[in-house]
């Protein structure tokens, strides 16, 4: 990150990759779950959890930079 950021940029930085994070969960959560509709050689529960896990993961990241966003 530039040193010469100001705060208020910092900011809106950080709470733009919380909504980008956010919105990146969303859509890896739906493609698990619509690739187990689809009935593929995988396990739906295998595909599910991995999509879970990954999707918390993204949200994660989304919470600290919101966090980060905030106190900044």
């Amino acid at each position: 990150m530039p040193k010469n950021m100001t705060r208020k940029d910092r900011q809106e930085l950080y709470a733009r990759m919380s909504k980008y994070f956010e919105d990146l969960s969303k859509l890896i959560f739906a493609g698990a779950v619509l690739s187990s509709i689809m009935k593929g050689d995988i396990s739906v529960w295998w595909l599910v959890g991995c999509g879970t896990v990954a999707a918390s993961i993204m949200l994660f990241f989304a919470y600290k930079a919101y966090l980060k966003s905030r106190i900044s």
